[in-house]
């Protein structure tokens, strides 16, 4: 028989016996634990000896330990076992002494007195050990939590050559950070003065703890100075916030918690994490500019990238001899209407700042199959007062974050200075960050022409040359069919569009019409594709169509400069064309080719 063993990204799991399900920590040594491997402190010890905390917050908890740490939890360490042994065996003297005194009233009295002077003492000492623990441990607190925040922060220089219309991604390695804010109120002052009471003499570093922070997911941290472990413990000395000083302390401290980690092993993102790509938009009289920003599928878990949450910034820089911007606009939907600061630059350059843009999501009902896992697109438009000059180039920086990390971490957990898991106010934020700088020549990209596929003048004549017809069901299992198909091949699909059903010639037809538009990439060039698929579905008494006819019509166009990139618009077209052809079979009626264009 053969074991492979498959390498995955490590989790939070019981040190003992390997569950996820981790429950507590060790308030000692922050070993994560199951319900049966770290174990409260039996409630009778708090009745009998106290608690390990108090006040708001800690009254009602009870401490967590592991098997190594129980030289803490009672009737169960060393030291402590045997004057608890003994505790017992006084007890059961007792016991036996309140028999005895009604044979025997002497013996009964020296057994009950024998057995009485050996509990005392046996508790007091139990007591006495325990509180001598205690004290030497950090003073548990129980501050107040807000704005959890784990964001990781992948940066990148993004440059589009002028010469060759090289597109290049240059990505440094992924920083990632974890904050929060901790607030010490007077009921961790009280703690910390309680402690001081206690010690025998006067500690300037006297330390305490908050608790811990847990990751949890499967992640991939590699461990550094600030974050060592999964289990991240939140403690300090007291002497750092002026809260806890002895003269005139202020009502409150905060502890703003923040602490840095890197990813054990850098993301495989070779494409790089967002594209942008520039393009003068044909008949504008070059006085239109498009800047095209789409994200790749990227991170830890193939089957579930990343989602663009929202663009934070979105800076251009462009040369003063475009003059001004004249009005711009996103072409895509947005929740709400983005900010817009226009001005010069340091350097003499015009600038059109945007922030907070936030692509609008689709209603549930309007999510089709088709559109699930594909790349996030946002098309900014902006017209200029003067020319675009296609030897300039444009600059900028692009701020993007996203749901999810690249590590794998998929939330924190947070848990009290007594092992127990506590709450926090708001909810935490788990996101990364895209920070790029771009550089893009329009020299590479510049636009002379537009070319249509098949020619208008040709489509206008006769629709029905350029169409094919097929003997499938013009249904929603056929399109959903063709846009899968044209998502794994590269194709992003903009809309799927279906018009109402209308009843045929006979009762027995029903007509349907689909529209579908996108765009495809070769390089940095954009080409834009629309389909429209008419045709009938014949019923014979069932809910489903029993046969059907289906016509598909091709048009696609782009821009060009020069022959190569002219030939490429025409191939778009029959390789659409072949893969239709090969998903819905053989025509009935194959379409005529298309004339080829010259420059």
């Amino acid at each position: 028989m053969e074991v492979t063993v498959e390498q995955r990204s490590p989790m939070v799991r019981c040190y003992e016996c390997g569950s996820s399900r981790v429950s507590a920590l060790c308030h000692h040594c922050w070993r994560p634990g199951c319900s049966k491997h770290v174990l409260p402190s039996p409630s009778w010890v708090k009745r009998l000896i106290g608690g390990e905390g108090g006040g708001p917050g800690l009254k009602n908890a009870r401490a967590h330990h592991c098997d190594d740490c129980t030289h803490v939890r009672p009737g169960t360490a060393r030291g402590v076992r045997r004057w608890f042994a003994g505790g017992v065996a006084g007890a059961g003297l007792t016991a036996i002494g309140l028999i005895v005194v009604w044979l025997d009233s002497i013996a009964g009295l020296i057994c009950l007195l024998a057995g009485g002077l050996g509990a005392a003492s046996a508790y007091l000492r139990v007591r006495r050990d325990l509180v001598q623990v205690r004290v030497a441990m950090p003073v548990p607190l129980y501050p107040k939590v807000t704005d959890v925040r784990l964001i990781e922060e992948l940066q990148g220089e993004i440059s589009l050559g002028s010469k060759d219309g090289d597109y290049r991604t240059v990505l440094k390695p992924v920083e990632g950070k974890v904050s929060m804010s901790l607030t010490f109120g007077r009921p961790d002052r009280d703690r910390v003065w309680h402690r001081r009471k206690r010690l025998p003499a006067p500690d300037p570093e006297l330390r305490f703890c908050a608790g811990s922070l847990v990751f949890l997911g499967q992640f991939g941290i590699r461990e550094g100075e600030q974050v060592s472990a999964p289990v991240m413990a939140l403690d300090g000395d007291v002497g750092d916030y002026p809260v806890f000083r002895a003269e005139d302390p202020p009502s409150s401290s905060r502890w703003n918690v923040a602490r840095r980690y890197e990813l054990r092993a850098e993301p495989d993102i070779s494409s790089g994490p967002v594209w942008i790509t520039p393009s003068i938009v044909p008949e504008s009289d070059q006085h239109a500019l498009e800047l095209d920003v789409q994200w790749t599928e990227f991170g830890p878990d193939k089957d579930k990238p990343l989602l663009l949450d929202m663009i934070e910034l979105l800076r251009i820089e462009f040369p003063v001899s475009w003059g001004e911007v004249h009005s711009w606009r996103i072409l895509q939907e947005t929740s709400d209407q983005p900010r817009a600061v226009s001005g010069l630059t340091a350097d003499g350059r015009r600038s059109l700042e945007l922030k907070r843009i936030v692509p609008a999501k689709p209603k549930r009902d309007e999510q089709k199959p088709e559109q699930q896992g594909r790349a996030t697109r946002l098309t900014l438009s902006i017209r200029f007062d003067g020319q675009v000059d296609p030897e300039d180039e444009v600059t900028g920086r692009l701020t993007a974050t996203m749901e999810g990390t690249l590590s794998g971490v998929t939330g924190v957990r947070l848990f009290n200075s007594l092992g127990e898991r506590r709450g926090y106010t708001g909810k935490a934020s788990i996101k990364t960050r895209v920070d790029a700088v771009f550089t893009l020549s329009l020299a590479s990209i510049r636009y002379q022409a537009v070319r249509v596929v098949p020619d208008r003048a040709d489509e206008d004549s006769d629709h029905d040359r350029f169409a094919e017809v097929f003997r499938v069901v013009p249904g929603d299992e056929t399109v959903i069919t063709l846009t899968n198909a044209m998502s794994e091949e590269g194709y992003y699909v903009k809309h799927v569009i279906e018009n109402p059903p209308r009843s045929g010639k006979r009762a027995e037809l029903i007509q349907r019409y689909w529209d579908i538009a996108g765009r495809r990439y070769e390089g940095v060039y954009p080409i834009d594709f629309h389909i429209i698929l008419t045709g009938e579905e014949v019923y014979s008494g069932d809910i489903r169509p029993e046969r059907g006819t289906t016509k598909v019509r091709i048009v696609v166009n782009g821009a060009y400069t020069d022959g190569e990139m002219n030939a490429r618009i025409g191939d778009e077209w029959k390789r659409l064309r072949d893969l239709t052809r090969e998903l819905l079979g053989p025509p009935d009626q194959p379409a005529e080719e298309p004339a080829e264009e010259r420059l």
